[in-house]
C-alpha cells in the first residue's frame, strides 16, 4: 500500500487561507487539527485535516469563534455551513426596494430586524456589509438616486454605531483603535470591520473618519491600543501611502497597523503595514493578537 499522501504547512496556508501563524495557534491552543509528525519533526498535514480546516475556516468566517467550534465534529462543521444555513436574501431585496422609494420607515423596519436577528457581528458581515455593496452597485448603475444612497448609509451607519458596543467582558482583550487618516471620510466599511473584530475577541475603539495622525497616535497611547485599523475607500493613493508613512515613523513598531478596502489595494505600504483584503484576514490578526496577549 502507498503511504498516505501529506502536505507542508506552506501548502496547507495556500489551500485553505488558513495562514501558517493562524494554523499554529489553532492547532496549539485548540487542537483543531493533529498534524503527524516527520522523523525530524516536521508537521505533515493529511488531506482530512485540509478538509477540516476549511470547514473551520468557513465557519469562523460566518461569525463563530474557533474556540465555540474546534472541538465540533467534521459532520457537525459541515451542517453549520450547508446552504440551509444560509441568511435568506429576500430582506436585503426588500430593503433595497424600500431605499430606492425613498421609504425610510419600511427600510429602518427591514435593516432594524436583521440586526435584531442575526446578532450584531451576524449582521455586520452577512446583512449589512452585502447591502452597503448593493447600495453602491445601485447608485452606480443609476437604479438609486443619490437620496435613496444617502438614506441607505445613514441607517446603516445608526444601526452600526448602536451595535458596536463592547461589554466588561471586553475588558482584557486586544485593544484595536479604527479610523481613517486624513481626507478618508468613509466609514460605514470601517464600522463593520470594528463589529468583526469584536465578535473575534478585540476590544475595538471606533474613532470614525478623518483623524490628523498625530491625534491617532494619541489615541492608541490613551488607550493601550495593540493595532490600529484603518480604512481608505476614495483617497487618493499618494495620500494615503504618505499618511502610512508618518504613522508609522510615529509608532513603536510592537504597534500593528492593518489597512483596508479600495483605495488601498495595490498601494505602496511601508514595511510594518499589514493589507487586510477581506474581513475574515481581520479576524485572523485579531485572533493572533489575542494569543500573543494570552487573552
Amino acid at each position: 500500500m502507498a503511504p498516505e499522501e501529506t502536505y507542508s504547512v506552506g501548502r496547507v496556508a495556500r489551500l485553505t487561507g488558513v495562514s501558517p501563524d493562524l494554523l499554529r495557534a489553532w492547532e496549539r491552543r485548540y487542537g483543531a487539527v493533529e498534524p503527524v509528525r516527520t522523523p525530524g519533526g516536521t508537521r505533515r498535514y493529511r488531506a482530512e485535516d485540509i478538509d477540516r480546516l476549511r470547514l473551520l475556516k468557513a465557519v469562523v468566517d460566518a461569525g463563530s469563534r474557533i474556540g465555540d467550534v474546534a472541538s465540533l465534529s467534521t459532520e457537525e462543521l459541515e451542517r453549520r455551513v450547508s446552504p440551509a444555513a444560509a441568511v435568506d436574501a429576500a430582506p436585503l431585496e426588500r430593503a433595497i426596494a424600500a431605499l430606492a422609494r425613498l421609504d425610510g420607515v419600511e427600510a429602518e423596519q427591514l435593516i432594524a430586524g436583521q440586526l435584531a436577528g442575526l446578532g450584531p457581528v451576524r449582521f455586520a458581515k452577512e446583512f449589512a456589509l452585502p447591502l452597503l455593496q448593493r447600495i453602491g452597485h445601485e447608485w452606480r448603475e443609476e437604479r438609486m438616486c443619490v437620496a435613496a444612497e444617502h438614506m441607505g448609509s445613514a441607517l446603516l451607519r445608526s444601526l452600526l454605531g448602536s451595535a458596536l458596543r463592547p461589554t466588561a467582558a471586553h475588558r482584557g482583550a486586544p485593544v484595536v483603535v479604527f479610523a481613517t487618516l486624513p481626507g478618508e471620510r468613509h466609514d460605514i466599511g470601517l464600522l463593520i470591520a470594528a463589529l468583526a473584530a469584536l465578535g473575534a475577541g478585540a476590544q475595538p475603539v471606533f474613532l470614525g473618519a478623518d483623524l490628523p495622525v498625530p491625534e491617532l497616535v494619541r489615541a492608541l497611547e490613551l488607550t493601550g491600543g495593540q493595532a490600529v485599523a484603518l480604512s481608505a475607500v476614495v483617497q487618493p493613493r499618494e495620500e494615503l501611502e504618505a499618511g502610512l508613512e508618518e504613522l508609522r515613523a510615529a509608532l513603536p513598531d510592537s504597534v500593528e497597523i492593518w489597512v483596508g478596502g479600495a483605495a488601498a489595494d495595490g498601494a505602496e505600504t511601508p514595511e510594518g503595514v499589514r493589507p487586510i483584503e477581506t474581513l475574515a484576514r481581520l479576524e485572523q490578526r485579531v485572533e493572533l493578537l489575542r494569543v500573543a496577549s494570552g487573552a
